[in-house]
């Protein structure tokens, strides 16, 4: 009885001096812990489902990472980050595009070296028979999808129409405004288990959808939140191929998908999410030159001045370890 008193007291003693804290109080504690970082991306959409996913599971918490997911458009977000208002942007292509013209934006991880696009048409409508397909943009990476999956099925006499977004092509395709719409996930699951005929995808090509780029100076300066944030991304992929179930629940509950569509949807993705976030340097090089020549830069660019896999790779050594 004397020891139960003893130690009463001092639990008591303990909580009046702070010794001891509640739930409550380490929770907060827990949260005040964590660093505000702040990611843009162009749209909430799955080619950016790693930061969406990571979030909501808590990896980039376990990190160390309070992740706030801003939606801005691309030329803004590149614009804001340079100027430091944001820590990250998840538009890999614009980045580049924007660090080919001087800005100091380094990309630091490729969440996705394949093009998700698939071109779905009308019921019942063939390859030769498609007139004009709805892209999201003329110039943009659904564009390019287009023409390469045209260029295959032997028909390039077709008419490119601009919707601005990918729902709009989907929207397109649905009130039969266009023979064909080039599409993503969860669109083209969407159109597909409704019946209409998917005539060819771009999985197998290599290009830039999605990424993690930051600042040279934010790299020199938080070098440990980058590598936070690396990890985080990197888990967070791992996830997504690894863990089927949970991810269909997720996309119901967040993404608002029928259970059918989230299944098929999943299907896609672990196909073109690029898990170790690298990319062959050969690869790389051509897509750089690709979009240089896009851009109408005559000279070379090294590939150094607009990509950095190096705190990549170190952090995939060191998880290695573990």
């Amino acid at each position: 009885m004397r020891l139960k008193r003893i130690i009463s007291g001092l639990v008591l003693l303990g909580s009046l001096l702070g010794w001891t804290r509640s739930p409550l109080h380490a929770q907060q504690d827990a949260k005040k812990s964590l660093e505000r970082v702040r990611l843009t991306v162009p749209a909430k959409s799955l080619t950016f489902i790693p930061y969406y996913f990571g979030k909501a599971q808590g990896l980039f918490a376990k990190e160390g990472i309070d992740l706030e997911i801003i939606v801005m458009r691309p030329p803004l977000g590149v614009t804001a980050l340079v100027a430091g208002d944001l820590d990250y942007s998840a538009a890999g292509g614009l980045s580049i595009r924007a660090a080919m013209k001087g800005a100091p934006l380094r990309t630091i991880t490729f969440i996705q070296t394949r093009l998700s696009f698939s071109l779905i048409g009308q019921p019942g409508m063939t390859s030769a028979g498609i007139r004009n397909v709805s892209v999201s943009g003329i110039g943009s990476l659904a564009h390019y999808a287009a023409i390469t999956v045209m260029k295959r099925l032997g028909n390039e006499k077709v008419t490119y129409v601009s919707t601005n977004t990918t729902g709009n092509s989907y929207t397109a395709l649905l009130s039969k405004a266009t023979d064909a719409a080039i599409l993503t996930p969860p669109f083209t699951s969407m159109a597909s288990l409704a019946g209409y005929p998917e005539l060819g995808n771009t999985f197998d090509v290599r290009d830039l959808q999605g990424g993690l780029v930051t600042r040279l100076s934010h790299i020199q300066d938080h070098r440990e939140q980058v590598k936070a944030m690396i990890r985080g991304t990197l888990r967070s992929m791992d996830s997504l191929v690894r863990n089927e179930s949970v991810v269909v629940s997720y996309l119901q509950k967040d993404f608002a998908l029928e259970p059918k569509i989230a299944a098929d949807t999943i299907k896609i993705l672990k196909q073109v999410v690029n898990t170790d976030g690298d990319i062959e340097e050969p690869v790389l090089k051509s897509i750089v030159d690709k979009i240089r020549q896009e851009t109408g830069f005559a000279a070379e660019i090294p590939v150094d001045r607009l990509v950095d896999l190096s705190i990549l790779r170190e952090v995939r050594a060191e998880l290695r370890k573990r």
